[in-house]
């Protein structure tokens, strides 16, 4: 598969009905022991990664999925509730030709910081006002309901489940570990969107062993990566990340004891 129209924001890519828009929210640096070994210590080898300044490069993304049923923002970026560089969707959005106004529902991987908070802007008020349906892992609700940041979004929450369509052609996957209700999205049967299952491809695509400071559960979240990696591969499903490099979508297939990781080109 080779990507359609390409801004400096964000790309396309065409399954059937659905159309699958990667919208990048900026970039951040975070420091190099985020990346855990087994023992849960710090990574000593960092053979692969990519380092600016000894730090980890770390690109966040979101993905709009715009069909004949409605427009599905999966995630909504940080806002400015991070880092300075990062809260970008909105404009990716809009130079990709799309008003905030045309989301009609989220669905939200976890309610991690750089996923939620571009939920609200700096006026407290929700981005998306046209999105009725805000989607939130159920054992994810209560987090989400305890941050004042959210208050805005509350009345439109929705619990999600295993298995859950949000919109023709979307289906909702458990991988949890990273949080306790971490998912994964399967667009038409060929496109996972796998949110933080990967948080630097450069060494964890080669060594998926490899788990992240911020995992809540490392052994559930590597468990969930073996297991969807492996998935990936065996259904021939192209795969799109939060944290995937330019342009966040690519191919993966096994490489000696782990993967490799393909970015599908523009055409």
């Amino acid at each position: 598969m080779r990507l359609g129209r390409e801004t400096g924001q964000s790309v396309e890519v065409e399954l059937g009905e659905l159309t699958v828009t990667m919208l990048s929210d900026g970039e951040t640096l975070v420091p190099a022991s985020h990346l855990r070994g087994p023992d849960g210590e710090a990574l000593a080898d960092l053979a692969g990664a990519d380092l600016v300044e000894g730090k980890l490069r770390l690109p966040v993304r979101a993905f709009l999925v715009e069909g004949p049923e409605g427009c599905l923002l999966i995630d909504a970026g940080a806002g400015d509730a991070w880092h300075r560089s990062l809260g970008r969707v909105e404009a990716a959005m809009v130079a990709a030709g799309v008003s905030p106004l045309a989301v009609t529902a989220v669905a939200l991987t976890h309610t991690h910081v750089d996923h939620v908070g571009g939920l609200v802007g700096q006026d407290r008020e929700i981005s998306f006002p046209n999105a009725r349906r805000v989607f939130v892992a159920t054992e994810e609700l209560t987090a989400f309901r305890a941050d004042p940041r959210m208050i805005p979004v509350l009345p439109r929450l929705m619990p999600l489940e295993q298995g859950d369509g949000l919109i023709c052609g979307v289906t909702a996957i458990n991988a949890p570990g990273h949080s306790p209700g971490h998912m994964a999205f399967l667009v038409e049967g060929r496109l996972l969107i796998w949110g933080d299952l990967v948080h630097h491809a450069g060494v964890q695509f080669g060594r998926p062993e490899v788990t992240w400071a911020h995992d809540e559960d490392p052994a559930a979240a590597r468990a969930s990566r073996l297991a969807l990696m492996e998935q990936a591969v065996e259904a021939g499903w192209i795969v799109a990340g939060a944290h995937l490099p330019w342009p966040g979508i690519g191919r993966i297939e096994r490489d000696g004891a782990g993967y490799a990781f393909h970015p599908v080109v523009r055409a």
